[in-house]
């Protein structure tokens, strides 16, 4: 796995990054837990700068817990890169995972943050206060 970011913005971060807050947009939540990892809500987004675009795989490390999947049976995870959709996946089984795809090098660009969005459907939603959660991020990001 790629080492901890050390500029504002790259290709890359991991959830217990001390800029980790600068990749993040939208749905996953201001703080670490456990060993460095952070929730996401319905609708995660991320992003980042990346220095070229070809040959590039989008990777990420996260996990479904056993308690919220018990719940919500499988899920279905949609992976957006600059509103293009990458992906569909549906997991059957809680725990860790990692997803990895290729992105076509004519939707990226050099320079501009690079977004990336994910569905997760369904989210598991808390019986007492209504929160919608969908899986824990570990780490994310555009690797060779």
């Amino acid at each position: 796995m790629p080492e901890p970011v050390k500029k504002p913005h790259g290709p890359f971060v991991n959830m217990n990054d001390e800029n980790a807050d600068e990749y993040i947009v939208r749905d996953i939540q201001p703080y670490i837990e456990g060993t460095g990892w952070r929730w996401t809500r319905e609708f995660p987004e991320l992003r980042f700068v990346l220095n070229r675009t070809e040959g590039l795989k989008f990777t990420m490390d996260f996990a479904f817990p056993e308690f919220n999947f018990n719940q919500t049976g499988p899920v279905t995870l949609s992976f957006f890169v600059n509103r293009k959709l990458l992906d569909k996946v549906r997991y059957e089984t809680p725990g860790d995972k990692r997803y990895e795809k290729p992105v076509p090098a004519a939707w990226l660009k050099p320079g501009p943050f690079t977004v990336v969005r994910i569905v997760v459907d369904p989210p598991w939603v808390s019986p007492r206060d209504g929160v919608r959660l969908g899986f824990v991020l570990h780490r994310a990001g555009f690797v060779e």
